[in-house]
């Protein structure tokens, strides 16, 4: 009886370990994810994603990085070139002043904050619009690995940062992966710097990522019908922030 038993059982997946989950989404997405949603947790890439950034926010201040980021900043807005230069001084002084507050409270804060944003929003699309059976524990575990991208582009980034003259350095553009760092950023049209800048490598690696997670927690969703919702999100995201740059930039 106990042998029939054993024979008919269903073999439970083996867990992965973390360091398995961690690199198995680079080498083998489609396992790790499967894992993430069977055992979610979201605190070990989020833990390495926030050391790492601060670890750049650290040697980018330490490297006088803030001041140059904002004079080249001030040289193309045109409002502050209309200031008196005295004034803008003073203005430049106090954001120098408050950046690495804020660069290292964007790193501890925003990156979390991030992750639960992508969390919310993909669990409203894909409950909404498909039905997916989905908890929130599962989507912001997928949100926080597949944000595992950003350990690579911020260790580019760094190792620009130590190799570069500060001068030389531009923050926004530390790497060439994204479309924004071949346009001329004092003529381009604000709307389609947005978009140029919203088109990176490693942005479309996350989200192959997310559309991985989704459908490995979803089980009947395709990977290609999880892409469409992802892009298509995404998409709407872009468009928005090209509006804004439009009217605002």
């Amino acid at each position: 009886m106990s042998l029939l038993m054993a024979a008919g059982a269903t073999a439970e997946p083996a867990k992965m370990s973390e360091f398995a989950r961690l690199t198995g989404i680079v080498w083998s997405p489609g396992e790790a994810f499967r894992d993430v949603a069977a055992r979610p947790r979201f605190w070990p890439p989020l833990v390495l994603i926030v050391l790492l950034s601060l670890v750049f926010n650290y040697i980018f201040n330490q490297r006088g990085g803030w001041e140059h980021f904002f004079r080249q900043q001030f040289e193309t807005n045109t409002q502050m070139q209309k200031m008196p230069a005295d004034q803008r001084e003073q203005i430049m002084a106090k954001q120098i002043q408050y950046a690495p507050v804020m660069g290292y409270a964007g790193s501890v804060v925003g990156i979390p904050i991030a992750a639960l944003i992508i969390a919310g929003v993909f669990l409203l699309v894909f409950k909404t619009f498909l039905g997916a059976a989905l908890s929130f524990r599962q989507t912001f575990a997928i949100a926080s690995y597949a944000m595992i991208p950003l350990i690579f582009s911020t260790t580019m980034a760094l190792a620009m940062l130590l190799l570069k003259d500060p001068s030389e350095f531009d923050l926004q553009y530390p790497t060439l992966t994204n479309v924004g760092a071949f346009l001329d950023s004092v003529n381009t049209p604000k709307w389609l710097l947005s978009l140029a800048t919203s088109i990176d490598a490693f942005t479309l690696w996350i989200l192959a990522l997310l559309a991985t997670g989704f459908s490995a927690a979803a089980r009947k969703l395709s990977w290609s019908t999880a892409m469409a919702y992802v892009v298509g999100t995404w998409t709407v995201y872009v468009l928005l922030k090209m509006g804004w740059a439009a009217m605002f930039g």
